[in-house]
């Protein structure tokens, strides 16, 4: 059961990554089509490139972790989330967004298995 924890919960941040890959994409969209300065376009897009790279350092750490270790789920999501709020000096959302994820896996897990 662990161990299905951590695969779902990998898609689910490799879907957050996408999501926030996409904003970017949509700055520099809204951008070029003039409903936004150049100014607001980097200081956007380089903040969300900032939470993307933090999110993929985080989920990478996340899946370093063995699912061996953890004989519950509720074992396993303490570990993560407190291994993302270990992350100090990056961006709040982060945390939050990912934090986030981790319960939506938890709260499907409850429901379907």
């Amino acid at each position: 059961m662990v161990n299905k924890f951590f695969k779902i919960l990998s898609i689910e941040f490799s879907d957050l990554e996408e999501s926030i890959e996409t904003l970017i994409g949509s700055i520099l969209e809204r951008y070029k089509r003039q409903e936004i300065t150049e100014h607001v376009a980097n200081e956007n897009s380089s903040l969300l490139r900032r939470e993307l790279t933090d999110m993929l350092i985080i989920h990478k750490k996340i899946m370093e972790l063995s699912s061996d270790d953890y004989q519950t789920v509720e074992e396993a999501t303490t570990a993560i989330i407190d291994l993302i709020y270990s992350f100090t000096g990056i961006p709040e959302a982060v945390h939050s967004f990912m934090e986030k994820r981790v319960r939506k896996v938890l709260r499907y897990m409850d429901e379907v298995c």
